[in-house]
């Protein structure tokens, strides 16, 4: 009896072509998201780092000193460049809770006479949170922020970009749309207290993005 023999050449081949429209996409999906993810890490990474020097006193606007400025571009040298036409932006806030202490400090005219002071009508962006100071360092037409804008004739390039505590507490445009902390109780009980300061650091950069997911730039922003 003849033995009869098989042959299984060109099957790896076959079973390699069959498979590669499977995996190669996936291997290049994985890839993708896993760099777009590394790159959100780092702005987030950014933010948190601009917004703990924000916090303490360090000014990044473009009328600052060399040495703020330099710090920012080297943060941020991984991602892009900060500048006017530049692939990332830096958005730097601060807010405050309007209550009746922050009604009494705007004048007269906007508290009363009892102990302690309550705020009158005249104190209309009473129980709101507001923006004492804003301004961006970057392409400003990569992203607006997400917590809304003061209105530009309100503030005050003299003082680093701040607003005049007259304008923040009756001007509904300075109003923000934030958020992210209670209302402070007025009796002292909360850890937050009206009229403190809230630094908020928003960072985005532009990059080659995947729709639905980094949707053409990486976001992030963070709260001293």
């Amino acid at each position: 009896m003849a033995n009869v023999s098989t042959s299984n050449r060109g099957g790896a081949m076959l079973e390699f072509t069959l498979l590669v429209p499977v995996w190669l996409p996936l291997l290049l999906g994985t890839m993708w998201i896993g760099s777009a993810m590394i790159r959100g890490l780092q702005v987030t990474q950014v933010a948190r780092d601009a917004a703990s020097m924000f916090s303490r006193g360090v000014d990044f606007s473009t009328g600052a000193g060399s040495d703020s400025n330099n710090i920012l571009a080297k943060v941020t040298q991984e991602l892009g460049t900060v500048t006017a036409t530049g692939t990332g932006v830096v958005i730097f806030s601060t807010v405050t809770y309007v209550g009746n202490s922050v009604c009494a400090l705007a004048g007269p005219a906007y508290h009363d006479n009892s102990v302690p002071p309550q705020h009158t009508a005249a104190c209309t962006n009473y129980g709101k949170f507001v923006f004492t100071q804003r301004y961006t360092v970057g392409n400003t037409s990569l992203r607006s922020s997400n917590f809304g804008a003061p209105a530009a004739g309100d503030l005050n390039s003299v003082k680093q970009y701040s607003i005049p505590i007259v304008k923040y507490v009756t001007n509904l445009a300075d109003v923000a749309n934030f958020n992210l902390l209670p209302n402070p109780l007025e009796d002292g009980t909360d850890g937050y207290q009206s009229g403190q300061p809230v630094y908020v650091v928003e960072a985005f950069f532009s990059g080659a993005g995947q729709v639905g997911y980094t949707q053409g730039g990486s976001y992030a922003y963070a709260i001293f």
